[in-house]
């Protein structure tokens, strides 16, 4: 005979766990004795045991009650289910941690380790901070509206390589810390339009896909990304952007 203390330190467990388990109807609660008192006994100590065992290898008490009464197949079947289901955990677990030793080591924990080096490079490249903030973003956004879609993926990044490629990276760099010089300050229109051509020039050279009149009808990842810069612009910079815009056009009427 033992008290509910003695059972559940026997069976490395606790006085609530027990009390847990007889409201579950997993272990039969006992009368009590004449002195108040409930005693348990080797069979109760037996079950209690069972439970605990089962429990720590993670099986619902739902589960655990049909183990019990069940026999050794269907025990055997319930471990082989537990089996594949910690497998396929540990497979789980094994892809977030490596995402998050991918992120340890990213100097951009939000974005691939492609895109962030691509974003290094323009940082050591001397690009303007505001406008590699701005691109970050832009990236983000392709990358979330996309659903991270690997065409758009290699479309980015293949842009990009381009651009950071010699011999375009100075021409690249010169032109992107202008763009950027029209936040801080008015531009007269000849200014403008002088920095609309060799914008629309290098896009040509390097970037021959983007060549075009912005489409009336864009696709949602398009439109969203638009709607980004055209929230940020200056004033200035909203003439140039209709001035590249003009250009494009100009360009595509003389084909």
């Amino acid at each position: 005979m033992m008290t509910i203390g003695e059972l559940a330190k026997l069976a490395g467990t606790t006085v609530r766990s027990v009390r847990y388990y007889h409201s579950n109807g997993l272990l039969e609660e006992p009368q009590r004795q004449p002195n108040g008192y409930r005693t348990y006994r080797a069979v109760d100590l037996a079950r209690l045991s069972r439970i605990r065992r089962l429990r720590d290898l993670g099986i619902p008490v739902a589960k655990i009650a049909e183990l019990l009464d069940g026999d050794a197949h269907d025990t055997r079947s319930a471990l082989d289910a537990l089996d594949k289901e910690l497998a396929t955990k540990a497979e789980q677990i094994a892809v977030q941690r490596a995402h998050i030793e991918s992120l340890r080591r990213n100097a951009d924990p939000e974005l691939p380790d492609a895109f962030s080096e691509v974003l290094a490079q323009y940082v050591v490249a001397g690009a303007p901070t505001a406008w590699i903030d701005n691109e970050r973003e832009l990236l983000i956004l392709a990358l979330t509206v996309s659903g991270g879609d690997p065409e758009v993926c290699d479309s980015l990044l293949s842009a990009h390589r381009r651009v950071l490629a010699e011999p375009n990276r100075e021409q690249a760099i010169e032109l992107i810390t202008r763009m950027y010089a029209l936040a801080d300050a008015p531009a007269d229109a000849d200014t403008i339009a002088a920095l609309a051509i060799q914008f629309c020039d290098f896009t040509e050279s390097v970037l021959p896909e983007q060549a075009a009149p912005e489409d009336a009808s864009p696709t949602r990842l398009v439109a969203v990304l638009r709607e980004h810069q055209a929230d940020r612009r200056t004033v200035t910079q909203e003439r140039f952007s209709k001035a590249v815009a003009a250009e494009f056009a100009a360009r595509q009427s003389r084909l």
